[in-house]
């Protein structure tokens, strides 16, 4: 079964966790871990909006029955000892995500939707007793939005499966783009989401137009819809973009791309941008991504302000103006950066601090 960002995290951490020696139970309204029992908090209803709320009552309940020391929340929930803040903080959405009237700002604020996420949020972030985030850019915001006092805020960057994601030889990179149907001397620029519109396609799209017929698009994690389509069309490239949909080898899909592009308008770190790096591919973000601090450690120049076509388009251009011998830098010094990014890593860190709060 497919698992998203979340569902993929839980999974791996809690397989991890065992493996480590420790007894971990999921709760969950459903979980397909071996091996992991499984305390059920049912998502009832339809809609976004009642799912969120049963589930956050039942959760609620089944962690004050629970007798674990440690309780690690991944979603809005209340109670936890450690609450991991990985989907968009939905405070900080409302401010970015959304180009609004004075009206249609108003009405977020009093729509059950936005209101009781924002409860459920509060809730979720006042009664855990500390907060880990998976960049600095969203502990900044917590401190902003909800006066979290820094010292209650823990950064752990997420890791990347380094056996699966990792670069390869220039000929098996050859086979793989000969395997996708790219052209010899093309150059492509992937980029990979199911949120078209919050990861930034459009704003890829209109950047692309601006340097011509230079670069070869690959859309992968989602199939196409008809307002990209159109938008393609529209701005005169629709013969330069393929969409690959959903993949379960994205990563061959990244060995075959020149550039990885994420213009998001805002990511508390996406993992596809790690993914990208760890197999040697140079990557392009705005810096609403979390994870443009990795970015910004090996080339600053890769990372723009926000998701504008210009400074995208520009960014793309100075990567192109690159020679072979600088791309084939790049690629190494960004593999060999992200591979710092273990898994074992990441787990050693959440011990550390679970072993040094659970016992406080």
């Amino acid at each position: 079964m497919a698992m998203g960002g979340a569902e993929g995290y839980c999974a791996n951490v809690s397989s991890r966790l065992k493996e480590r020696g420790h007894h971990v139970v999921i709760i969950a309204d459903e979980s397909s871990v071996d091996g992991i029992s499984l305390v059920r908090a049912r998502a009832l209803g339809r809609g976004s909006v009642f799912k969120n709320l049963s589930f956050f009552m039942e959760s609620r309940q089944a962690i004050k029955r629970s007798s674990s020391s440690c309780v690690y929340g991944l979603s809005r929930i209340e109670g936890a000892d450690f609450l991991r803040i990985s989907d968009p903080l939905h405070a900080a959405w409302l401010d970015l995500g959304y180009k609004a009237s004075v009206l249609q700002s108003l009405w977020r604020q009093i729509s059950l939707r936005h209101s009781l996420l924002l409860w459920q949020e509060r809730q979720a972030i006042r009664t855990c007793k500390h907060l880990i985030t998976n960049s600095s850019l969203v502990k900044e915001q917590l401190v902003r939005y909800y006066k979290v006092s820094p010292e209650y805020v823990s950064v752990v960057y997420s890791g990347v499966d380094l056996q699966r994601f990792n670069p390869c030889s220039s000929k098996q990179r050859r086979q793989v783009r000969e395997g996708l149907g790219i052209r010899a001397g093309q150059t492509v620029v992937l980029f990979a989401g199911a949120d078209l519109r919050r990861k930034g396609l459009g704003c890829l799209f209109k950047a692309v137009a601006r340097l011509g017929a230079k670069v070869k698009v690959l859309v992968a994690g989602s199939e196409r819809t008809k307002a990209f389509e159109a938008e393609c069309h529209k701005l005169g490239i629709g013969q330069q973009v393929g969409w690959l949909g959903y993949r379960m080898d994205m990563e061959r899909v990244y060995l075959a791309a020149d550039l990885f592009c994420l213009p998001t308008f805002y990511d508390p770190f996406a993992n596809v941008v790690l993914e990208a790096m760890a197999c040697g591919t140079p990557v392009i973000t705005t810096r609403l991504n979390g994870a443009s601090e990795v970015v910004e450690e090996v080339a600053k120049h890769l990372v723009i302000d926000r998701p504008d076509p210009a400074q995208l388009a520009s960014a793309i251009g100075s990567f192109l103006d690159m020679t072979s011998s600088q791309h084939e830098e790049l690629r190494v010094k960004v593999a060999e950066y992200a591979s710092h990014f273990s898994w074992d890593r990441h787990l050693d860190q959440l011990e550390d601090l679970f072993g040094l709060h659970c016992e406080a």
